[in-house]
C-alpha cells in the first residue's frame, strides 16, 4: 500500500514517475531493510491497488498546502526574507508528520511564521506581533497545537540516532513475516 501511495502522490502532485521506477525503488528499499524477505508485489499489483486506494479516498484528491497560506499571510505581514525562508523550511518539516492531514493549512502556516519569528525575531516589536496575531481572527488553539507538535518533532530529531534503526526495522519485518 505504501508503494501505491507514493505512486499516486507523484501523479497528484504533477510529478509523475513511471510505475516500474517506483516499483524498483520500493524493491531496493525493501532489500536494504531486510535481506531475508523479498518485495512481495509486482507492477500489476501496484496498479490494481491504486484503484482501490482511489475508491477508498472517494476519488477526492484535492490537497491544500500551507505554502499558499504562508505566501498570502506574508503579503500582510511583510516579513523579512530570512523569516519567510525559515517559515518555509518549518512547513517542509511539517510534511514529515501527519500534521498536514490533521490541521488546516493556515494553522500550519501561522505556526511556521510564529516559530520563524522566535528564531529570527522578525521586524516587529513584541507588542506589534501580539496585535498582529490577535487581528488574524483565527482560532489560535490549532496554531498552538501545531507549534507544540513541531517542537516535539524537533526535540525527537535532536535525540535521534540512526545506528540501531536498521536492526529495529529488520526485527519488525521478521515479526510481521512470522505472524
Amino acid at each position: 500500500m505504501a508503494t501505491t501511495c507514493v505512486y499516486l502522490a507523484c501523479k497528484v502532485e504533477e510529478c509523475p514517475h513511471n510505475i516500474k521506477q517506483i516499483w524498483n525503488e520500493s524493491k531496493a528499499v525493501f532489500a536494504e531493510i531486510s535481506s531475508d524477505i523479498r518485495f512481495p508485489y509486482d507492477v500489476p499489483d501496484i496498479a490494481e491497488c491504486e484503484s482501490y486506494l482511489l475508491e477508498e479516498m472517494k476519488f477526492y484528491l484535492v490537497v491544500y498546502h500551507p505554502y499558499q497560506a504562508l505566501i498570502d499571510i506574508n503579503e500582510q505581514a511583510n516579513m523579512p526574507k530570512t523569516s519567510l525562508q525559515a517559515a518555509w523550511s518549518i512547513i517542509n518539516d511539517s510534511y514529515k508528520t501527519d500534521m498536514v492531514f490533521v490541521y488546516p493549512p493556515h494553522a500550519i502556516a501561522i505556526a511556521a511564521l510564529f516559530l520563524s519569528r522566535v528564531i529570527d525575531q522578525g521586524n516587529q516589536s513584541d507588542a506589534e506581533a501580539q496585535q498582529w496575531y490577535a487581528d488574524l481572527n483565527v482560532d489560535m488553539t490549532d496554531v498552538l497545537q501545531v507549534v507544540n507538535e513541531l517542537l516535539a518533532v524537533y526535540e525527537t530529531w535532536s535525540g535521534y540516532v540512526d545506528d540501531n534503526m536498521p536492526d529495529l526495522v529488520s526485527r519488525y519485518i521478521a515479526d510481521i513475516a512470522a505472524s
